[in-house]
């Protein structure tokens, strides 16, 4: 089942908002993309334990300090490889019931160091591997900045080959969205899927 929508709200807290249903204190949950830690904290919130990726250091940097801020860094696992590592970093037998990307850069970082095609899909692959039985996969893609408009395209060829039967798959647009706009992409794992209802 595939769905589009439009969100007034910012496409970050509308996949924060779509997530928090099929979190709990026992949920095992993986930020593919950490950034600056805001992913990371919301999931720590509500979940047991957390293991968020990114290739550089300034990321694990401002992300411990945002957890610590917060009194949330026990609940987390900082690993610093790219998300194509994901399999291989997390425990043997573990699932997650939500996986986060969010591509692009990192915000007030070199914006030359962007997510990459090629190991994005690598780590969505793996990603699937990881997502428990009735999990959600968040996807927030960025065309406007050099190299995004060709990943967003990637993504798109991804999950268009997916089987329908086992995941319902929403895309969300801004009010105001451009050609250029981000974009998410929310995928939800089971036998029928659809989306739980939004927690407000």
């Amino acid at each position: 089942m595939l769905s589009t929508r439009f969100t007034a709200h910012s496409l970050v807290t509308e996949a924060h908002k779509s997530i928090q249903p099929y979190l709990s204190k026992q949920s095992i949950a993986i930020d593919a993309t950490m950034g600056n830690g805001h992913d990371t904290l919301f999931l720590a919130r509500h979940c047991q334990h957390v293991y968020a990726f990114d290739i550089q250091a300034d990321a694990l940097t401002a992300t411990q300090a945002r957890l610590e801020k917060n009194k949330h860094h026990a609940a987390v696992t900082l690993i610093h490889a790219g998300h194509e590592n994901m399999q291989q970093s997390i425990p043997a037998g573990e699932k997650a019931d939500a996986i986060i990307f969010n591509l692009g850069y990192l915000p007030h970082a070199d914006p030359h160091i962007i997510t990459q095609q090629k190991s994005t899909l690598s780590a969505l692959n793996q990603a699937l591997q990881l997502l428990s039985p009735k999990g959600i996969l968040s996807i927030l893609a960025y065309p406007g900045h050099s190299g995004g408009e060709s990943e967003l395209q990637a993504v798109m060829g991804w999950y268009t080959q997916l089987n329908p039967t086992e995941f319902a798959i929403s895309i969300v647009h801004s009010m105001q969205a451009q050609a250029d706009s981000p974009r998410l992409f929310t995928l939800y794992r089971g036998i029928g899927a659809k989306p739980k209802d939004n927690i407000p």
